[in-house]
């Protein structure tokens, strides 16, 4: 039986991906699968909930793939690249996944608008990990505190997430390719926050 729940979620996120949630639909979702349409509200209970669920498949499905284990420590330059190119084959492996991720989180249906948003920022904390570990590697400056350094960063994080969010609302089809120059400009920050913007004086 959950070979059956797995190949509707795979489907399901085939449909919303390619259809988007209010034009989806569960009778070709049955169809695909192969499977009647109790069958998909005895394992999901509406349409929403089939949503919800395909999106929190996609996201365990990131998080699966992309371990942030074996990232690399000590340079937060490196380790940004890392994580971008990483995202950057997932989203050639499982394009309609990558699709539903960026749809939601940017687009979510106005039914589900307020638990997609809620969700996406319990995801956010994943991105407080990931400073954190990129902190570790790093030797600050005796005069940075790292609380503040990690501020720094986050805030990038969260500039770089708004202005993804927007583009990505004005593009809905838009793929990791085609945000490439949004990747550029967050990488020539995390440079500049990594090694500063004020030439040092030779004295």
């Amino acid at each position: 039986m959950e070979d059956k729940r797995a190949k509707i979620l795979d489907v399901a996120v085939e449909e919303f991906a390619s259809h988007g949630y209010k034009a989806a639909s569960t009778n070709r979702i049955c169809e695909v699968a192969g499977v009647s349409k109790g069958l998909i509200f005895h394992y999901f209970g509406s349409k929403e909930k089939l949503y919800t669920a395909a999106v929190t498949y996609s996201v365990d499905l990131v998080m699966e793939e992309v371990s942030m284990d074996d990232m690399p420590r000590g340079n937060f330059v490196e380790g940004a690249i890392w994580s971008t190119k990483q995202k950057l084959a997932f989203s050639h492996r499982h394009p309609a996944v990558f699709k539903l991720m960026m749809q939601s989180f940017a687009n979510p249906p106005e039914a589900l608008a307020e638990r997609m948003t809620a969700y996406f920022k319990e995801m956010m904390a994943v991105q407080t990990v990931f400073v954190n570990q990129m902190l570790d590697g790093l030797t600050l400056r005796a005069d940075v505190a790292r609380e503040d350094a990690s501020d720094v960063i986050q805030s990038l994080f969260e500039y770089i997430t708004r202005l993804v969010t927007v583009y990505l609302q004005k593009n809905p089809d838009a793929t990791m390719e085609d945000m490439q120059p949004l990747i550029d400009k967050f990488m020539r920050m995390i440079v500049i926050a990594e090694r500063g913007m004020v030439e040092q004086k030779q004295t």
